[in-house]
């Protein structure tokens, strides 16, 4: 099952607004000012086709708004290298540099019952939301070093936090891979944030939205959940692991 696809058009709409960006396929987004920062947004559908598709309808609704930016939808696999050297030459022919960097592609599985596609169904999501990030966020690394203030903002979950699943906090998950998964992003975005003092790193947590992911079962409005990763890439924040609580910024519990 593939996620977070909802947080696209409210993320880029919530960075239009002046908050923060999102999308198998990708968006460059440049506000309209004296030193406009570049911000690419990864995400996740049902193949390329949909995402370039959604991702074109996203820019004329923004259009529509009157919004002030430029918004570039273009084409990423994330689980590519070849895709990502494209698009990696793409965004330095154009921009040059990059000023933030927000990972929101990811895919989510529960095995079958009798376990035959077990070993697949977790390769699959390692790969997409741990392995990836990280090869996708070294490979834009010179690119980010060319910005004075760079970000690079990996979408997380409240499952990434051991703390809140050792207390017994959360309720049993309903995909292990993807639990497992975003917990090895925090520790790999720990990770990398020590080999790169000028670059700072966030994890973000959008919490429980009501989104298809989910079956509509969540609690949360999907544009406040998105608005963590605006308030990141446009805000002044320590390193660290956010989320949104009730329209206020505060740390998630490792």
């Amino acid at each position: 099952m593939l996620y977070s696809s909802f947080l696209y058009y409210r993320v880029v709409r919530a960075l239009g607004l002046g908050f923060a960006d999102f999308q198998h396929a990708s968006t460059i987004y440049k506000p309209v000012c004296k030193m406009p920062p570049v911000i690419l947004v990864t995400g996740a559908n049902r193949g390329i086709g949909f995402c370039i598709a959604q991702a074109s309808d996203a820019v004329r609704k923004l259009k529509a708004l009157a919004i002030q930016g430029t918004f570039e939808p273009m084409s990423l696999d994330v689980t590519s290298d070849q895709s990502m050297h494209g698009l990696i030459a793409l965004i330095k022919e154009r921009h040059g540099k990059l000023d933030v960097l927000i990972n929101n592609a990811g895919i989510a599985a529960v095995p079958s019952s009798d376990l035959s596609d077990y070993s697949q169904a977790f390769n699959s999501v390692l790969d997409t939301n741990v392995t990836s990030v990280g090869l996708l966020t070294s490979l834009l690394t010179p690119l980010l070093r060319q910005s004075e203030s760079a970000k690079v903002i990996n979408i997380s979950s409240g499952r990434a936090s051991v703390e809140r699943l050792t207390s017994g906090d959360l309720p049993p998950t309903v995909s292990v891979p993807y639990s497992v998964s975003k917990v090895a992003l925090n520790i790999m975005t720990l990770e990398m944030a020590k080999t790169e003092s000028n670059i700072t790193f966030y994890l973000a947590n959008p919490g429980h939205c009501s989104t298809a992911f989910n079956g509509y079962k969540g609690k949360k409005d999907p544009l406040l959940g998105a608005e963590v990763a605006a308030n990141l890439a446009f805000g002044d924040y320590k390193s660290g692991f956010w989320h949104n609580d009730e329209g206020s910024m505060q740390m998630m519990p490792w």
